[in-house]
């Protein structure tokens, strides 16, 4: 959630930020879900497990867009729901990652994590060190490409590891093998262009950041 009329103080109990702490709790069946299917703890069901992983992804997602699209109607943008939304944007997102490389090691390597958390901590600790100095950096437009890619990204992977087995016996002519070809087909695309969205939005911040750096220099 950004906007230039964040409020410092008040109440931050309003429904909007109470949506976003929601999301951690969703977030809390996705990574038991991932965690429980990895250490074959109870379920022993990776269909049943990686798809339900899936789903509590894509509520994280959609409640993401929710409150902030309720934040900026209803002109209750806070501090701390800024700080809240990015948080857990970041485990979502950074910890669904990390489970996939156990999960999907032929296409989420390690080194392609890495880069995301790299710039997650990059981007972060710029953001909060320019808006120490009253400066503030604007989202760029290969962040929010970025974010969508990635939201498309981590589900798209998660059903195709979680379906393969469950597809394998279907005829060819069967509509959700043909669907699901589909869906593995587009999770190279959607990785590759993560990866350039990823390094692009960065180096905007990283220019951002210098340009305001040099506006903010006092004249010699």
């Amino acid at each position: 959630m950004n906007s230039t009329a964040t409020k410092s103080s008040g109440d931050w109990k309003n429904l909007p930020n109470l949506i976003t702490i929601s999301r951690l709790g969703i977030a809390v069946l996705l990574f038991a879900m991932l965690t429980l299917e990895l250490q074959g703890w109870g379920i022993g069901d990776r269909h049943l497990a990686l798809n339900i992983a899936t789903v509590a992804f894509i509520l994280c997602v959609a409640t993401d867009a929710i409150d902030g699209y309720l934040a900026r109607k209803w002109k209750m943008v806070t501090a701390f729901g800024r700080l809240a939304d990015t948080f857990v944007d970041k485990i979502v997102i950074c910890g669904s990652l990390i489970y996939l490389v156990k999960f999907a090691p032929d296409l989420i390597k390690p080194w392609f994590v890495v880069i995301v958390v790299t710039r997650e901590f990059v981007v972060s600790g710029l953001k909060s060190y320019f808006e120490s100095q009253g400066q503030e950096v604007a989202p760029s437009i290969g962040g929010k490409l970025k974010m969508i890619l990635q939201s498309i990204l981590i589900p798209a992977v998660m059903l195709v590891e979680g379906n393969r087995d469950f597809v394998a016996g279907m005829s060819d002519e069967s509509i959700w093998k043909t669907l699901f070809g589909l869906l593995e087909n587009l999770t190279e695309p959607l990785f590759w262009g993560t990866l350039v969205t990823t390094l692009w939005s960065g180096m905007d911040y990283l220019v951002a950041g210098v340009r305001n750096s040099k506006k903010s220099d006092p004249v010699t």
